[in-house]
């Protein structure tokens, strides 16, 4: 009997271990600076597929951090839920060629996937592409080449990036992917007008379009998710500290093709000046989800903020990763696991890690501020 007991015992410790484990965090470290050649990677962008594949991108700054240095374009990809990845240099940089700024949607129809990305000439001007994927991001087309639905644009911007990130499709079947723009660096910060909009597309990546402008001046990295009465709802960047560097916000109700002026700086989503994290999780309950670095003054202390309001509130946030962090992603997978991609430690911007982060909602609910 008392041995009967002890055992019994033992499985219960065993189960309650086993139950705690599924709400821990667990992290995968998916690049590391200095390793194959690469100084490190930096800019990400995250999906999980219609079959529950993890698809996660980042430049490969070859062997300097500035924006427009030698960058590969880089995939890690994952079929059984981030246990094991694959890897894969989509956009090889053969003579100094500066690629940047992946942003991946899906058409959940077709299941075809669109890679966004550009080609950064000395951050003067951009080129932008996209490859397309129809195997569940096996393997990969040729580039096509989108720069010409920015040409003329009122504002004299020749730069263009999109994301970085991920797009989204809305509920009526349109893609809507972020682009931000600006005028060459050669102009002071103040001179070069910042701003975002969105490209589209109503037959499933066939063609795109451009649709207008969110208020100029202050928006650059943004992020989009659609709202549950169908407005979209996009979260970005500024290129300066004003206003205490919350994040900005604005809405549109026609699907991308105007936006809410002016923008609302966001005092619930407060930090440094950096590219961010958003995605919805569910409907019901409605809960819609930021990553980013809290610290007001440095890119530090990774938090994951959750607002069941549509994003007028973040009441509740919980730090994921201490110390220093950068840019980040987020996904969740079919399970309901939150994953996030992300960069940490090393000198100023430049991460030495890039890591994949999954969580559970109870974990992010738990002990949460």
């Amino acid at each position: 009997m008392v041995n009967i007991k002890k055992i019994l015992t033992t499985i219960l410790l065993l189960c309650a271990l086993f139950a705690k484990g599924q709400d821990s965090v667990r992290r995968t470290v998916l690049w590391k600076a200095n390793e194959d050649n690469i100084l490190a990677h930096f800019v990400y962008g995250l999906a999980v597929t219609t079959k529950g594949t993890i698809l996660a991108f980042a430049e490969a700054r070859i062997t300097e951090s500035a924006d427009d240095g030698a960058h590969h374009i880089a995939l890690k990809r994952s079929t059984d839920g981030g246990n094991t990845f694959s890897s894969k240099t989509l956009m090889k940089s053969e003579n100094g060629q500066s690629w940047t700024n992946p942003t991946i949607v899906q058409d959940n129809k077709t299941n075809e996937l669109f890679l966004f990305y550009a080609l950064n000439h000395r951050n003067d001007s951009t080129q932008v592409f996209y490859m397309t994927s129809k195997d569940d991001g096996e393997s990969w087309s040729g580039a096509t080449e989108i720069t010409r639905l920015f040409d003329g644009n009122q504002h004299g911007w020749t730069f263009h990036l999109p994301g970085p990130g991920h797009g989204i499709q809305l509920k009526n079947k349109r893609l809507v992917v972020p682009v931000w723009h600006r005028k060459s660096i050669s102009f002071a910060a103040a001179e070069r007008k910042y701003g975002v909009n969105c490209i589209y597309s109503d037959d499933h990546g066939k063609t795109w379009k451009l649709g207008g402008d969110a208020p100029v001046g202050e928006f650059n990295e943004s992020q989009i998710v659609e709202k549950k009465n169908g407005d979209i709802m996009l979260i970005g960047r500024t290129h300066t500290s004003q206003n205490g560097s919350f994040q900005a916000r604005v809405i549109s109700k026609d699907k991308g093709l105007s936006w809410s002026s002016p923008i609302v700086y966001d005092k619930g989503l407060a930090g440094t000046v950096c590219d961010i994290g958003l995605t919805r999780y569910s409907l019901k309950p409605n809960i819609i989800l930021v990553s980013q670095p809290a610290n007001p003054g440095k890119r530090r202390d990774l938090t994951i903020r959750l607002s069941k309001d549509e994003g007028e509130t973040w009441p509740v946030s919980k730090l994921l990763q201490e110390g220093s962090a950068t840019y980040s992603d987020l996904a969740v997978l079919p399970d309901k696991s939150i994953i996030c991609l992300y960069g940490h430690g090393g000198a100023k911007h430049m991460p030495d890690t890039v890591s994949l982060v999954r969580f559970s909602l109870k974990w992010l609910l738990e002990n949460s501020k």
